[in-house]
Formats: structure tokens, sequence, C-alpha cells
């Protein structure tokens, strides 16, 4: 069946009357009514009940069903040629997201980078904030994603598109006298007695962690953002304790060391 026909039903729905619909569509009433056949035709059955001498038209229940669905694949239709239409013509906006700190290079780097190259047209503006302030941005409405490295407060006000697992690290100085460079990981345990500065959005896990393990850590310094708390392992003053996420170089300091933490991964929103 023509989507046209279905249209075309809608017409005279909405416009109440055979005349009406055609002065909408351009097409002449005898074209219309034979449209209507066809469809009634194809279903089996009456969708329109008109009165002799009166110019209400009623739709029969089975008209009703139509009417619903013949609205949903017109819509369907609308929606496919606008959005082709954007891609063709090239889609074009404002798109704000709240960062954290830590992940703004890596979020244009492992997504931004694709994601403006595929729309030159579409304008990013990040607002680098902490986890309270990226929450009121969205509920403001003055950002539309987040990307956070702690759960976000009121979390039935947002919708979690994906999670993405990160890695607990110990960050060491190349020459601190707490790192042993034949290991490849480290246990919580050989962490106890050493000073730690520990990034505040893994801080709450890390001392879970801790308490699992009956251990007391000897934290020197927490810190809201990764950069600062790498800055106690930079000075020789601490090993850090900061999340990783898979693939993502932390390192660009070559005389910092990681080590993962023996079985600590955990999620993030």
């Amino acid at each position: 069946m023509e989507l046209d026909n279905y249209r075309n039903f809608l017409a005279i729905i909405e416009a109440g009357s055979f005349t009406g619909a055609a002065d909408y569509v351009h097409i002449a009433q005898p074209a219309l009514s034979k449209q209507l056949r066809a469809l009634e035709n194809y279903f089996g059955t009456k969708l329109i009940i008109t009165t002799r001498g009166s110019r209400q038209i009623l739709l029969t229940e089975a008209g009703r069903v139509l009417y619903q669905k013949a609205k949903y694949m017109c819509a369907l239709e609308d929606l496919a040629k606008s959005e082709i239409e954007n891609i063709m013509g090239g889609v074009v906006g404002t798109l704000r997201f709240s960062i954290a700190n830590s992940r703004s290079a890596l979020f244009i780097k492992s997504s931004l980078k694709d994601f403006c190259a595929l729309y030159p047209n579409i304008k990013c503006e990040l607002f680098e904030a902490s986890i309270n302030e990226q929450t009121q941005q969205m509920l403001n409405g003055i950002t539309e994603l987040g990307i956070l490295i702690v759960p976000v407060e009121h979390q039935d006000n947002f919708e979690v598109l994906f999670r993405r697992d990160e890695e607990l690290t110990a960050v060491f100085h190349k020459n601190s006298v707490f790192l042993d460079d034949s290991k490849k990981v480290v246990t919580l345990k050989e962490l106890e007695d050493v000073p730690l500065s520990i990034s505040s959005g893994c801080s709450e896990i890390f001392l879970k962690a801790c308490a699992q393990a009956s251990i007391v850590p000897r934290i020197t310094c927490t810190s809201t953002t990764r950069s600062t708390t790498l800055e106690w392992t930079r000075a020789k003053a601490a090993v850090s304790i900061v999340p990783v996420e898979p693939g993502e170089d932390l390192v660009k300091n070559l005389s910092l060391v990681l080590y993962p933490i023996s079985r600590q991964t955990f999620t993030r929103p």
C-alpha cells in the first residue's frame, strides 16, 4: 500500500471532511474517495462512516486503529527523511559535556576527535568540574552529557548510557625506595606502610578494599584531581593511588612507573 494513501487517510480524519482534505492535499474528492475504498478493500473492513446529509465523519473501530498506526508510519518516514537530510546537509549545533578534569584528555583522544571528524558542523563544549558541579550542570540543563568518575547524586534523574571498567593502580617514582621492579602487580598488603596520595575518585573503593583486607593505609593526602594526586609521586613524597582505564596512556612522565593493584578492578558510571 502506498504511503500517500495513509497520509491522505489522515488528512480526511484531521480535516473532518473530504472537501477540507481535498483542499489540504490538493487532490480531487473522487480521488480521495477512491484511495479510501482501496484501503478498506485492502484491510477488508469499513474505516469511515459518513451519514447522508451530514458533514460529520465517524471512524469505525478498525478506522481508529489504522489512524494511530498510519500516524506512526508517516512519522517514521518523516524522521528517516529528516535524518538523511541532516547527514547530507551536515548536522549542526552544540553538544555540551560535564566532564571530570582527569578524563578530558582521554575522552578527546578516544571518542571526541572521531565524533567531530564525522560531524564537523557540531561544536563541542567541555565543562570540567567536580562531581557536585557536574550534577548541577546536568540538572539545570547547562550540559547534555556527563563523563563521570564517581556515581552521580540523584541517580533517578539520569539515564546511564554506559559504564567502563577501570583498574586501581599504584604509581611509583622510578627512584622510589618503595619500588620493587621485579613485580608486575602490587598487593594491598605491600602498600600498608607506604605513604599514599589518593585520588578522591577512588578513595571510597580503596578504603573499602583495605578494610576488607584488615589493612590500615598510611594516607598522606587525598586530592580532588588525579593530576594533583600524581604530583606527590613526582615529588617522591608518596605513592599515588589512582583509577586507570584500559589502554589509557597515563605515564607521560618517564619518571613514573605504574603497577596494577592485584585483583582490584571497579566500574564507573
